[in-house]
């Protein structure tokens, strides 16, 4: 907050700017030898508290009041004077003064004024911004916005809006979101500037920033890519979209257009940053489908290792030319609807539309390739042969064992269950676990429970050493059931292997 001390007595000034120094850096503060500096001062720096004297020269300390309280109501007064009248203190209190003190003034007593003070402000201060945050949340989200004289800009001025998208938020850890200091500096806008951070819904966060603020589009291009780098996760997708609100446009009608653009931008299985107005080519997949039909031909004659390398081969094609998102789910229906209507009028009789038409729903919240790779393969099995994997039919539930090490390397993070992995795949459970323990030489959950402490002791030994933290981080909510089956495995505590860790890292 900015502190202003107004005082004519040029030594009285500089002891209670001295005094005022316990307040830096976390306030500013400015002194000021009569009223009318203060006053011109505060045109370009406004104040939140004001300690003056009342009587000086130019402008006494009861104008400078007035003065500011009809500048700005919510600026606080302290008056310090010679003069113990009522008076004073009674036409002070119209103009938002706080306290009024007597000259001497101990060091104690102005302290604890500027303290109650300070935290009356950060209350007030408190209020105001969650107030704010409220309607804006509600000219966003709303095409009637709030009417109020303090939103009035967010409709009149020009703002740009920072949309964040994560892929997959119900499922997925979020990196913590910037503060409004970290948000400033990520795009270069001065301290005293705009900046307001919405939670539109629990996969989208808008940044709200005044282009008058904004040094220029360029620096609005760069914070977002920073903005990325900040909550990039391994767990989490996120695309950025930058859109700009002209003046006259309500903030809600520029955030469907971003939120629309955002939608239909993004890309498949990687991070984005794009601005309205630079369009993103849809990618030429006339090549993939050579692909599908070399992967159909495996899954109609069973070569199922083949047809697991023919697809991931797809993919990786997919990946390489960084499809959309948009136009992969519309490659893939594509794609299965192919497939279902050629295996059925292979099979003779003819063909229903609705059975084979692809149910696009499962792909929602598929959001990695990896994702990508197990849904089509589930699809692909089921569609070819629905009873592979059974005890006694054609299939054989070791070939499901890869598939099993890949959820458990992929989800250790969460609850696994080699039973629903089982029903998934139409394969008994117990012949699944003896099979398990015959390949790997552990039982599901010993296998499971080694893997999640391997992946502790790499949080451990990067410097992540909250045993909570840990704890959840790969898959454990109790700590303490977390500690007893580390050091059980590792034969230290994870706090004694962290020490030792760190002990190692400063060598």
């Amino acid at each position: 907050m900015n502190i202003f001390l107004v005082e004519d007595e040029y030594w009285a000034l500089a002891e209670l700017t001295e005094l005022c120094r316990a307040y830096e850096p976390q306030h500013a503060v400015y002194a000021f030898s009569n009223g009318e500096e203060a006053l011109q001062a505060a045109e370009r720096v406004r104040p939140h508290l004001v300690l003056t004297d009342i009587n000086m020269p130019v402008m006494d300390g009861l104008e400078l009041s007035e003065r500011l309280y009809r500048m700005d109501p919510s600026i606080k007064k302290i008056i310090v004077s010679v003069h113990d009248q009522f008076e004073y203190a009674r036409l002070g209190m119209k103009y938002g003064v706080s306290d009024f003190l007597v000259k001497p003034v101990k060091k104690e007593t102005l302290y604890h004024s500027i303290d109650q003070a300070l935290r009356q402000l950060g209350e007030e201060a408190r209020i105001s911004d969650e107030w704010l945050l409220g309607a804006l949340t509600r000219m966003l989200l709303t095409p009637e916005p709030p009417a109020h004289p303090k939103l009035a800009a967010f409709r009149d001025e020009a703002y740009y809006l920072v949309l964040a998208h994560v892929d997959g938020a119900e499922e997925r850890r979020r990196a913590a979101p910037p503060d409004d200091g970290e948000v400033k500096r990520l795009f270069g806008l001065p301290p005293t500037a705009e900046a307001y951070r919405i939670e539109a819904d629990g996969r989208r966060q808008v940044l709200l920033l005044r282009a008058a603020d904004a040094p220029s589009e360029r620096a609005i291009r760069e914070g977002a890519e920073a903005l990325l780098e900040r909550l990039r996760l391994p767990s989490a997708l996120v695309h950025i979209g930058i859109g700009m609100k002209p003046p006259g446009e309500t903030p809600a009608e520029a955030f469907e257009r971003l939120k629309r653009f955002v939608e239909e931008e993004r890309r498949f299985g990687m991070p984005t940053v794009a601005s309205i107005g630079e369009r993103i080519s849809d990618a030429d997949l006339g090549g993939a489908w050579e692909r599908v039909r070399i992967l159909e031909t495996h899954c109609r004659n069973g070569e199922w290792e083949k047809g697991r390398h023919a697809l991931r081969s797809l993919l990786h094609e997919l990946e390489r030319k960084r499809v959309k998102r948009r136009q992969l789910e519309l490659f893939v229906g594509d794609m299965m609807f192919s497939l279902k209507f050629k295996l059925h009028a292979r099979n003779g009789g003819g063909v229903n539309l609705q059975h084979v038409q692809e149910d696009a729903a499962p792909l929602q919240h598929v959001c990695t390739y990896e994702d990508l790779y197990v849904c089509l393969q589930r699809k692909l099995e089921r569609l070819y042969a629905p009873d592979r994997g059974k005890e006694g039919k054609d299939g054989n539930p070791k070939e499901l064992i890869p598939l099993l090490l890949e959820r458990i390397h992929k989800d250790y993070q969460e609850p696994l269950s080699l039973q629903q992995f089982a029903a998934e795949h139409y394969v008994s459970a117990g012949y699944l676990s003896r099979m398990f323990k015959a390949q790997t030489g552990l039982t599901f959950s010993e296998y499971v429970t080694e893997y999640r402490i391997r992946k502790a002791q790499e949080l451990l030994s990067e410097g992540l050493d909250r045993l909570q933290d840990v704890s959840r981080l790969v898959g454990y909510e109790d700590p303490k059931y977390f500690g007893l089956q580390f050091k059980k495995l590792v034969g230290l505590s994870p706090l004694q292997y962290a020490k030792r860790a760190s002990n190692g890292r400063q060598r």
